[in-house]
């Protein structure tokens, strides 16, 4: 872990190598410097965005190729992140994009410009919180419920659905039974009474 220099030597030096070991529970990693004759260096600290109440975590692959700075001797210093190149190319090629892409193929995406924004994944999204939609919402796939649904319908109609609705079970209309009302009879050829 990062260790306070002794001294007041502000030599430092600027180092480029491949990240050789990590330490997920530190933060930390080890890496190899080309420059130096493949020296492997100590553990260095990853530099995050916060980590005070507020807090940031993501570590640099195995292997990827990262920017370190280093005290004169070398004994001590921090990675500063990792660097796109070859073999790691950029995800994106506006900057108008912020994008978080992932090794399994998940994609977080905010375009300034438009203000769209995409989440893109194979896995499953869980918002663990209550949620307000402000705006209209469009589901293209099947909309699953497991609690119940209830709304009301502003200045419109509280349900408007094109197609046919298929109940398993019986579906009121005010005090209205569907599978369950009657009606009077009013007379051989006449009407009967409304549903009751």
């Amino acid at each position: 872990m990062f260790r306070q220099p002794e001294n007041h030597d502000f030599t430092a030096t600027l180092q480029f190598g491949t990240v050789a070991e990590i330490d997920d529970k530190k933060h930390a990693v080890r890496v190899v410097l080309p420059a130096l004759e493949n020296l492997q260096t100590d553990w260095l600290p990853m530099i995050t965005l916060a980590a005070g109440g507020n807090q940031f975590y993501c570590l640099p692959d195995m292997g990827a190729l990262v920017v370190c700075l280093l005290d004169a001797r070398g004994e001590s210093g921090v990675c500063l992140g990792a660097i796109y190149n070859e073999a790691d190319p950029v995800p994106a090629t506006s900057r108008d994009l912020h994008v978080l892409q992932y090794a399994n193929g998940t994609r977080i995406q905010h375009n300034r410009k438009t203000g769209d924004v995409l989440i893109k994944t194979n896995g499953m999204v869980t918002i663990d919180a209550d949620t307000v939609v402000q705006k209209t919402l469009t589901v293209n796939g099947l909309l699953t419920y497991t609690a119940g649904m209830a709304g009301s319908g502003g200045s419109g109609a509280a349900a408007t659905i094109s197609g046919s609705l298929k109940a398993t079970g019986d579906i009121s209309a005010g005090a209205i039974s569907l599978q369950n009302h009657v009606h009077t009879e009013q007379g051989d050829g006449a009407k009967t009474s409304s549903a009751e």
